[in-house]
């Protein structure tokens, strides 16, 4: 008889969650004020203020997601190391995104496979935006640019990357099974896995040892108006 197992687990720590909220809602503030500097010259000085006030925010919370590298769980910085294991995952991640969809979704515990490297990048991407930011009006030259024309090019790095991540999470969470939104709210993500090697007598739901682990026996769930 099949069986689909769901586990309950947690995947993504407190602290890990507040970095990437604090993250997410300082980017989105900085777009935004980053146009009204653009486009309210009345209220240039009060934008110009919070923008550089949420930049160094971004700084601080990139540090303590530094830290949080050097803490066991999802945040360590192992769990940026792809495994040969996962190399697969990426290929099949590569075709999910190319086919808009149509391939299978691939599984994985935490972090998506084929964006593992991307990660450390962008983390080095937000500190080099915020630190050109602040030294905005400096005569630096990096990379054959200002410090102005180096924070807009990494600026707009950021944005595209945020636009793109939040259409594929939006795309997995509808074409997966996994919670991955809600997951960076309770830190929990749901597993399925199926189970053929369990007797006829197996219930629809099975008692679990951990409170966590919920066995589901397809072939016995009725239908509607069955008794």
């Amino acid at each position: 008889m099949q069986q689909e197992n769901i586990r309950y687990v947690l995947v993504w720590s407190g602290w890990l969650r507040l970095s990437h909220w604090l993250i997410a809602a300082g980017v989105i503030f900085q777009a935004i004020s980053a146009w009204a500097l653009a486009h309210d010259e009345a209220n240039y000085a009060y934008w110009l203020d919070w923008h550089l006030i949420a930049g160094q925010i971004i700084l601080m919370t990139l540090f303590l997601r530094v830290i949080l590298l050097f803490f066991p769980g999802s945040s360590n910085w192992r769990a940026f190391v792809p495994e040969r294991s996962q190399l697969q995952a990426m290929v099949q991640m590569l075709k999910f995104y190319i086919s808009f969809a149509r391939f299978p979704l691939p599984n994985w515990y935490a972090h998506n496979p084929l964006w593992l490297p991307i990660y450390p990048v962008l983390f080095l991407i937000l500190a080099a935006c915020a630190i050109s930011g602040l030294l905005y009006n400096s005569s630096h030259i990096v990379f054959g640019q200002a410090m102005f024309e180096l924070h807009s090019t990494l600026a707009n790095l950021i944005i595209i990357f945020s636009i793109f991540h939040i259409v594929t999470v939006f795309l997995h969470d509808l074409k997966g099974k996994g919670a991955f939104i809600s997951a960076m709210v309770n830190g929990y993500r749901y597993f399925h896995y199926t189970d053929q090697n369990k007797g006829e007598g197996s219930n629809l739901l099975n008692e679990q040892s951990d409170n966590q682990t919920i066995q589901i026996s397809i072939d016995s769930i009725k239908k509607p108006g069955e008794k």
